[in-house]
Parts: C-alpha cells; sequence; structure tokens
C-alpha cells in the first residue's frame, strides 16, 4: 500500500513537472509581422496624370480597373438598365401587393396621432 501511494505521488510530480516544462518551452506569441514596405516619397514634381493612380505608399494601382474588357458598352449598357429594371419591377410588384394591409399587427389608422393643428385651432375659436 505504501509503495502504490509513492509510485502515484511520484508519478503525479512527473506528470506536472512534465507539463509545465513543455508550457514553459513554448515561448509565448510569435514576434509581431513587419510593417508593409513603404516606397519612397516623390521627389520631383509629379506628372499631371499621376491623379489616375492610387498611390498609398505602399503598392501604386490605376484608380480606373480594366478587369472586364471582354464586355463592350452596348452590353453593359444592358446589364445597367436590367438591373435598374429589376429594382422597379420589385417595387412595383411590393406596391401592387401591398404587404402592409396584411400585417395583423395594428391597423394604421390606429397608429395615426391627430392633427394638432386642428385640436389648436378649436381652442382658438372658443377664445374669441
Amino acid at each position: 500500500m505504501a509503495l502504490r501511494l509513492l509510485t502515484s505521488r511520484v508519478s503525479r510530480s512527473s506528470r506536472f513537472a512534465a507539463t509545465r516544462t513543455q508550457t514553459r518551452s513554448m515561448g509565448g506569441p510569435s514576434p509581431p509581422i513587419p510593417p508593409f514596405a513603404r516606397n519612397l516619397a516623390p521627389s520631383q514634381i509629379l506628372h499631371e496624370e499621376h491623379e489616375l493612380v492610387w498611390d498609398d505608399g505602399v503598392a501604386p494601382e490605376l484608380t480606373i480597373d480594366f478587369d472586364a474588357q471582354h464586355i463592350s458598352s452596348d452590353e453593359g449598357l444592358a446589364w445597367w438598365f436590367a438591373g435598374l429594371g429589376f429594382f422597379a419591377s420589385m417595387f412595383g410588384l411590393m406596391a401592387w401587393t401591398d404587404p402592409g394591409s396584411k400585417n395583423p399587427a395594428l391597423n394604421r389608422m390606429v397608429n395615426i396621432i391627430p392633427d394638432a393643428t386642428a385640436a389648436e385651432g378649436e381652442d382658438e375659436e372658443d377664445e374669441e
């Protein structure tokens, strides 16, 4: 019995020591990531069209993206009007179905505040 108690205490302390050294050897968080390498500030007068370049000091790029060169202007205009037509049709559908009238919570007529100017006008007539 004494031997069992002794071995259990030794194994417990050795497990604790092993986990303790393991956490101690991890070393904490990683070092901070270095900041972006910055470009040098311009030393000469900039060209007139430099305003077309987005230059935040790290990675200059064109402000106008030419990602969809395979789409013609006519096709782009057609897509534009199709998008506007979609939203106009959604607005028309909502106006036609009138979802506010289907709300079972409270009627709009109950929720309207009485006109304050009408009440003021009645008070003025009573005073005269």
